[in-house]
């Protein structure tokens, strides 16, 4: 699909794959075969770490083991507890690692496109990335809402993300009354709109959204489309465009 080579083109085999296209653990475990690491202590922890995301992107946080991180590292159990104190400090370092990584390939996946295709390239990298990576989406969910510590690592930089969010929105808005505080708001109403569309989709597979023939492309386009209406309050171009070719042919006809 022309669209979804468009967001994944470009980047040299060398380098991890995208999550796009790649689940976080392979991704991991391509940088561990590629990178350079200063100790042998610093590899067995990566090692770990790629143990803990396969993990908690098949079993979850809740059924996670540190025996089951141990047998799938290669490790003895007591090496565990020199990198990490329980599992819960494996989940959020892995978990956290994987949201900023999820973010930062959604910002590569916009860079240089015009806005309505940079809203629709970033919706598109979002729908790909948590089909590929349902678990830890899950997991992510699941630890914001049982674990204290992963809330206080993950809201200041969620709250970053909106500051930005809500920059970009009021430079696009053409409403001069906008402001920081009302762009902040929408910012956050539109992010929890994709995120809840495509959790859905992708992690509890609601049939409504979610079924065998569900385009990718077409998930992207229609979550974009209400995110344009969001910050414009109105169509964007292309589909102004199309509806204007529609009444000129029935018009015709």
């Amino acid at each position: 699909m022309e669209a979804e080579r468009q967001v994944l083109a470009g980047r040299p085999e060398s380098l991890p794959p995208r999550l796009a296209e790649a689940r976080y653990a392979d991704y991991l475990r391509q940088r561990l075969a590629t990178g350079a690491f200063s100790s042998k202590g610093e590899r067995t922890r990566f090692r770990l770490r790629i143990a803990a995301a396969t993990a908690l992107e098949e079993g979850g946080f809740q059924d996670l083991k540190v025996s089951d991180v141990c047998s799938l590292a290669q490790v003895a159990l007591g090496t565990f507890y020199v990198y990490f104190r329980d599992k819960t400090e494996i989940a959020i370092d892995v978990v956290m690692s994987f949201i900023d990584l999820i973010y930062e390939q959604a910002r590569d996946a916009a860079r240089g496109a015009e806005e309505y295709d940079a809203i629709y390239r970033t919706n598109l990298f979002f729908v790909l990335a948590y089909r590929t990576n349902p678990g830890l989406v899950r997991c992510h969910v699941q630890l914001q809402s049982q674990v204290p510590a992963f809330r206080s690592h993950w809201e200041p930089r969620h709250r970053r993300w909106q500051e930005t969010l809500a920059r970009s929105i009021l430079r696009s808005s053409a409403d001069p009354s906008l402001t920081h505080e009302r762009a902040l708001k929408i910012g956050a109403a539109l992010e929890g709109m994709v995120f809840n569309y495509l959790y859905a989709a992708a992690v509890t597979r609601e049939s409504l959204i979610e079924s065998e023939d569900s385009d990718p492309a077409e998930m992207a386009e229609t979550l974009s489309v209400l995110w344009y209406r969001g910050v414009h309050a109105k169509d964007p171009d292309h589909l102004s465009t199309r509806a204007g070719d529609a009444a000129a042919v029935s018009a015709r006809s």
